[in-house]
This record gives structure tokens, sequence and C-alpha cells, in this order.
């Protein structure tokens, strides 16, 4: 019923890679297969890791010649992949153990065509949070949030591989290949919800803000408000509106950026 599908390159952590790989061996339910991307040949520490889980998980390792990027990466692998439903998950995250049993409940009620949850953010250890992104979980509030912000957390999303590839699969839009996927499905007409739960411990840290900048960041803006112009989402006055605001924080200073994506777009967890 359900395949997971990772994508791991040359600069992943072993450790991180580790920890998510047996996040995935203590799940309640356990997925019909794991389809795994090398996109582009790894360091032997990172073989090494894979090799170690290769008799705990349900693996199809598939290898990309050169490193091609995350969009043409998940592509690829979509077409190993043998089960009607797509389970993303990132290489340095950690899975809630009854992620996948919750989705597969969630897929057997045959209401969605897209789905994903909650996350929670934390730097060393997923059991200490210290953020929560939280996402509209209603068909009809996910369609507004779209033409402002990201709908979906990417790696806690199912959705039907039929569905993907009949719309061509993730577009090549560097940086945000997901938030344009869901814009296409949504435009398609698809069904889609997000549950209330945290099913992915996210890691962050890393200069994680300082890398979601520059003009590359800008050139994709400008790309998606576009192509959410072509499909009639928005009107060509809200897309340059739009686009300019969004532009403005990649371009702004690492500490504006900061307060941003941390204080604007995140909640703090509540530790008492």
């Amino acid at each position: 019923m359900l395949s997971v599908l990772m994508s791991v390159y040359y600069r992943e952590h072993p450790e991180c890679l580790h920890e998510a790989f047996q996040s995935l061996v203590l799940q309640t339910v356990q997925p019909a297969e794991v389809v795994l991307v090398k996109d582009g040949p790894l360091t032997s520490e990172l073989d090494a890791v894979i090799d170690g889980f290769r008799r705990l998980l349900p693996f199809n390792v598939v290898a990309l010649p050169e490193n091609v990027g995350l969009a043409r990466a998940l592509n690829y692998g979509l077409q190993f992949v043998s089960q009607p439903w797509v389970m993303r998950f990132d290489t340095d995250d950690v899975c809630a153990a009854d992620r996948v049993e919750k989705q597969v409940a969630l897929i057997k009620k045959e209401e969605f065509d897209l789905f994903g949850a909650q996350i929670d953010e934390f730097e060393h250890d997923f059991h200490f949070p210290v953020r929560v992104r939280q996402v509209p979980c209603e068909h009809d509030q996910i369609v507004r949030f779209c033409l402002r912000r990201n709908p979906f957390n990417h790696m806690t999303v199912c959705f039907k591989k039929a569905i993907v590839l009949g719309i061509g699969g993730y577009p090549d839009i560097a940086f945000m290949e997901d938030y344009a996927l869901w814009i296409k499905i949504i435009a398609s007409g698809a069904r889609v919800c997000n549950v209330s739960d945290v099913l992915v411990h996210v890691r962050i840290g890393n200069g994680m803000i300082r890398r979601r900048g520059g003009y590359g960041y800008i050139i994709s803006e400008w790309r998606l408000q576009g192509l959410m112009h072509s499909l009639g989402l928005k009107t060509i006055i809200r897309m340059l509106v739009d686009g300019f605001m969004r532009s403005i924080i990649f371009i702004s200073p690492v500490g504006l950026r900061g307060f941003v994506y941390q204080v604007i777009l995140r909640r703090k967890v509540n530790k008492s």
C-alpha cells in the first residue's frame, strides 16, 4: 500500500542518516518498501550506513551517476515505487514511531489524494524540540493558505503516485519543488488535508537560515509565482505583489530573515 521515498546525497551526515533509518525500523507498522535514491556518488561512510540497514529495512536502492538535485532525484525514484501511495521522508529527520500507522489509517479512509502533518524542529536531540511549524488541516483552508505560503511540510506528506506522475512529477524549481508540486496537485482538483499530529521531527541548524536566501531563491520564487498565475490561482497583480514581498525576505539580512522564520513562521514549543 505504501512506499517510503527518500533521496540522499554526498553532503548528508552519516549520523543523521542512521537516525532517520532507525526511526523507520522502529515504526509500529512497517512500510511495504523504502525506495532510496542515491543522488550521485556517496561517501564511503554514507554507503556503510545504508549497507548496515539492508537487513532491517525493505530497501530498493537506486543510484544516479551524478548529483541532479532533489526534484529530479525524486522523479527518478518514483519510477521504482511499486505501491500506489508514496510517503516522503528526508534523510536527516526522524519519524514519530506511529507515523506509518497513522498515515496508512488515513489512506484506508479513501477521502484524500494528498495529505501531510505537522512538524516540530530540533537542533541536537529530537526529544527536545524548540519550534513547531503548523499548517492548516482542512481542504479549503489549505487552498487559501497555498496562495501565501507552502501549505504542507514536505517531509510529512503521503500522495497517490498516479496523481503525481499524471501531472509530470516534481517541477524542477530549485528550493521550491515541493511547493510547486502542491500547487499543481491542488489546481488539478485533488482532495487534500493535513492532520493535527506532529509526525516528523525535523533537524535544523547548520546555517539553515543563512542558506534560505539569495538570488537563487528569488529566481525560484518568481517561477513559482508564475506557475500560480498560469494555473489561474492568482491574478497578475497579486502575483507581482506577492512575488515582490517574498523576494524581500530572501535578500534581507540574515538576522531579519531569522526573525521571520523563527518568530513569524514558527511558534516556540511550550516547555512548561
